[in-house]
């Protein structure tokens, strides 16, 4: 069999093995994050959030019409399997180049053997990683970017083998093309241009100094001619403005360049000038690329689209979308930052503290300096950390957590460093190509994103460029394992043996262990948790409601639900962030999606175009309910009717300690409500944080996963629900689920134990879904005295989400849910959740890190528990060690005599109090 044939099975496993792995773990339908927001925006062909990706939104939609799979969303995915698959399968055929450089090509089958196998240990090394396995798995960007830059990268060492053919300068062109292409996606391919353009610098031109600097200043100037030259200046200067600068001859200077550029391609042609040739008709196609974002100049266009971010209907608009403008700058090498002396912000060469926001803190709190901030949290947590838990391993799935290597023993790290060091000992020339593409794609992306502490996410995703270049020197680091042998071995059946155990060794330590490790994490084949929780969250809403939302999960999945399948299209969301920016309330105010109602909206479009943050001072708001309004409620309180309003306080945020203000969401929520006079029902999704409902959580009735506002005061937090909706939501069971409004949550899969939920379902999706179970037990408890009812609701939520399955992040929740079984009579499931009360509590003591006097004090829990099992000798033990706290605490000491008087069999009465 010849060397190609051999090769060409290999790449066929290499691809099939990485596609059936990312088929088997593919999402069944939407999931978290941005994934809804480009599945709704594919099947619409919608604008979705700056700075675009109409490529991907093309292909999805294609794609997506083929019904090879039930779902809709699961099709979508799919793009990104194959991506990722042919991305691996790419990475694999570079590396058998890289390591044919400088081993040579392989002759005989073993040394066919070394070569290729070393190159699947590297490239199963990529598909199997963490990142990279959560990009191949869901409908977003980075799969198909990662393939763009794994092609253009494997075309660029095509070239390099037939630099000296006639034509070779088809290769550069096509790279041309596809990263203009590539624009339409992500601009992650653009930083893939510095190693290309090292590989050409070192396969046309001598090597010195001179010429050295001439890459660097080209490689920088190609750069910026793309971006920000083609992708932001040219449509800019096509509008008649460039850096503020006005006129109508700018406009010209786009179509002068473009005939310039194809003038010098012809007249170049002719005169065998082949590089200026070359560049000439790699700029044209660059920009011919880059035309898919026509797509969203026209798409913006269209009336009612239910998803417009940013709006860019026009080039103006066009090219503030294209330059992210709705984010902010952030300032690379001067500008202001945090100064630790000042207490203050100042103007700085390397400003790494920009942010002023209040959630930004811990960047002005934590650090000395912004060197400090830039090389601890920015170099380190932000990357070096995504590094060591790729290839060494993650201490656990929670957010900001550190490395480890239990699973791992760091062994893929190791051989990736072997390799490094191995490929710039043998081949110098190309280690610096793929050196370039790490730095490029980690340490210098990292330094151009600037991010600040805290993150709303991990932000991995970012750098899986950096890990493809340390997968090639993992395979370079297999290969060196393997030379070392045949150095040491001089018998050649000695060698072969321990060359095929060593290569059987790290196939077993590094891909298959990967696997290992990963599977279940990363296996989402049954995971419902985004569109249950999405579905569940609009129908806890009546028809034609307003519904304001918190941020990305608790609305792009809601998207998705009305745009691609229909459900809910009565209901308006107004998500509280976009809410903050001037279109995003154009939208709500003059469109009719789905032809859904316009958002009751009193501003002008010329007051809102001028919407600011205002400086407040607390006052009382007012809302008058006509009488019409209270019989709507079924309210028949004299005493509320005659009231003929409601009032609450609006306190506005905390500026500074004399200053407070309303962000532009406090203004529009306010607005929205006194705008609307209680024509459609208004609510507020459980996720929204308290300082975005105005002070109006006085007349907030839970009804499932969101709270209606109503005309009447909520008398006590446990009556504080409505019944007959919440219990028809929660406790319904078998549910099929409906377009249109009907009562019953899905609760999909939350107690199958084959289904990983991660920390973000965990904290917060599962919180509120356990926080609606109690709200029924409570309600029934304190407002109905009815026990058995309050039982079966704790049941059922036991039934539906067990907490051996879906653990409780927060051991404060886990206790009030014990003390509910205890109130109603489950001893069985009291003891469950008791005993994980006890082990979070007896933590916090031997830890000492706790407020001995806070609500939430250790001592109180474990009293509780050891009351309720008349385990007296525990509960000593605990109040003595609270005794070395507070030694003059005379309550302390009567529950010491209490518990030492019941342990002699002579109680005087019961003492016992709970916190």
């Amino acid at each position: 069999m010849t060397e190609r044939k051999i090769n060409r099975i290999v790449v066929l496993g290499v691809f099939f093995v990485s596609l059936v792995v990312y088929v088997m773990t593919l999402p069944v339908t939407v999931v978290f994050w941005d994934v809804g927001e480009f599945c709704a925006s594919a099947w619409l062909l919608q604008v979705p959030h700056p700075p675009g990706s109409p490529l991907f939104i093309l292909i999805a939609r294609v794609v997506a019409m083929v019904p090879f799979l039930p779902d809709i969303a699961a099709r979508m995915h799919a793009i990104s399997a194959v991506a990722s698959a042919l991305g691996v399968t790419f990475l694999y055929l570079v590396a058998v180049k890289i390591i044919g450089r400088f081993r040579g090509s392989p002759q005989t089958f073993f040394d066919r053997f070394i070569v290729y196998g070393s190159s699947v240990v590297g490239a199963f090394a990529l598909a199997l990683s963490p990142s990279y396995w959560d990009n191949a798995t869901e409908a977003e960007v980075y799969a198909l970017s990662m393939l763009f830059v794994s092609f253009v990268l494997w075309l660029a060492f095509r070239w390099w083998e037939r630099a000296d053919e006639p034509h070779n300068e088809k290769y550069m062109l096509l790279i041309a093309y596809l990263i203009g292409l590539s624009v339409g996606i992500h601009l992650l391919a653009l930083l893939a241009l510095f190693s290309i353009l090292m590989l050409v610098y070192f396969r046309r031109y001598e090597v010195n100094r001179r010429n050295t600097i001439r890459l660097a200043l080209i490689s920088v100037v190609v750069f910026f001619v793309i971006y920000p030259g083609v992708v932001q200046y040219l449509p800019s200067m096509l509008d008649g403005e460039f850096k503020g600068m006005k006129s109508g001859l700018l406009t010209l200077i786009p179509p002068l360049i473009l005939m310039v550029a194809g003038y010098g391609a012809y007249r170049t042609s002719k005169t065998r000038q082949k590089m200026l040739h070359i560049a000439c008709l790699s700029f044209l196609l660059i920009v011919i690329g880059y035309t898919t974002y026509i797509v969203v100049l026209m798409r913006s266009n269209v009336d009612n689209l239910p998803m417009n971010e940013n709006n860019p209907n026009n080039l103006a608009r066009l090219t503030s979308y294209l330059g992210r403008e709705q984010y902010g700058e952030a300032p690379l090498l001067k500008g202001p930052s945090w100064d630790n002396e000042l207490q203050g912000y100042r103007e700085k060469l390397f400003p790494r503290r920009r942010s002023e926001e209040a959630m930004h803190d811990p960047t002005r709190v934590n650090y000395t300096s912004d060197t400090d901030f830039f090389l601890r949290y920015q170099m380190y947590h932000m990357f070096i950390r995504y590094l060591l838990q790729n290839f060494v391993g993650a201490e656990g799935d929670w957010q900001d957590a550190g490395w480890s290597g239990k699973e791992t023993f760091g062994i893929p790290l190791l051989i990736g460093l072997i390799g490094l060091y191995y490929h710039t000992r043998r081949d110098v020339k190309n280690s610096l190509v793929i050196i370039v593409l790490f730095v490029v794609m980690g340490p210098a992306f990292m330094f151009y994103a600037n991010m600040q502490e805290p993150q709303p996410r991990e932000r991995d995703y970012f750098y899986v460029g950096a890990f493809y270049a340390f997968c090639i020197w993992i395979a370079i680091g297999v290969v060196a394992i393997l030379d070392f042998l045949k150095m040491k071995l001089k018998q050649e059946g000695a060698y072969k043996v321990a060359a095929f155990t060593a290569l059987s060794i790290c196939t077993a330590v590094i891909p298959i262990n990967l696997a290992r490790t990963n599977w279940f994490e990363h296996d989402r084949s049954q995971l419902y948790i985004a569109w249950d929780y999405s579905y569940n969250l609009l129908q806890s809403c009546k028809p034609n409601s307003i519904l304001f939302t918190n941020g990305d999960n608790d609305t792009f999945p809601l998207w998705y639900l009305q745009d691609v399948e229909g459900v809910r299209r009565d209901i308006r969301i107004a998500n509280l962030s976009l809410i903050n920016t001037n279109w995003y309330i154009l939208q709500l105010k003059n469109q009719t999606p789905h032809e859904a109602q316009k958002v009751p909206i009193s501003l002008t479009n010329q007051q809102i175009e001028r919407i600011q943050p205002v400086r407040w001072t607390q006052r009382d708001m007012e809302l008058p309910v006509p009488k019409d309004v209270y019989e709507r409620f079924g309210i028949t309180d004299t005493g509320v009717i005659n009231k003929g309003k409601i009032t609450w306080t609006m306190t506005g945020r905390q500026f500074s300690q004399d200053v407070r203000f309303l962000q532009v969401q406090d203004i529009m929520v306010r607005d929205i409500v006194l705008t609307n006079k209680w024509e459609r029902p208004i609510y507020f999704a459980t996720t929204v944080s308290p300082d975005a409902k105005i002070g109006l959580d006085n007349y907030l009735w839970m009804q499932g996963l969101a709270w209606e506002l109503k005309p009447i005061k909520v008398p006590s937090v446990e009556a504080g629900v409505d019944p007959e909706i919440m219990e028809a939501n929660v406790m319904a069971q078998n549910v099929v689920p409906s377009k249109e409004l009907q009562y019953g949550f899905l609760y999909r899969n939350l107690d199958n134990p084959n289904v990983y939920y991660d920390e973000n379902a965990r904290r917060t999706m599962m919180m509120n879904y356990r926080a609606t179970f109690m709200r029924v037990a409570f309600y029934a408890m304190k407002v109905e005295n009815n026990m058995e009812k309050a039982r079966k609701a704790m049941a059922r939520m036991e039934e539906v989400m067990p907490i051996n399955i879906v653990p409780i992040q927060d051991w404060r929740l886990t206790a009030d849910i014990m003390r509910i079984y205890h109130q109603v009579g489950d001893t069985a499931r009291f003891e469950i959740y008791a005993n994980i009360v006890e082990k979070a509590c007896l933590d916090l003591l031997y830890s000492g890190n706790f407020d001995p006097t806070g609500s939430f004090s250790p001592y109180g829990y474990l009293l509780d528990i050891y009351d309720t099992r008349k385990d007296y000798v525990k509960a000593l033990d605990i109040l003595k060690r609270a005794s070395v706290q507070f030694p003059n605490d005379p309550t302390v000491k009567s529950r010491i005599q209490f518990y030492e008087q019941q342990l002699k069999g002579s109680s005087p009465g019961d003492t016992t109090t709970s916190q």
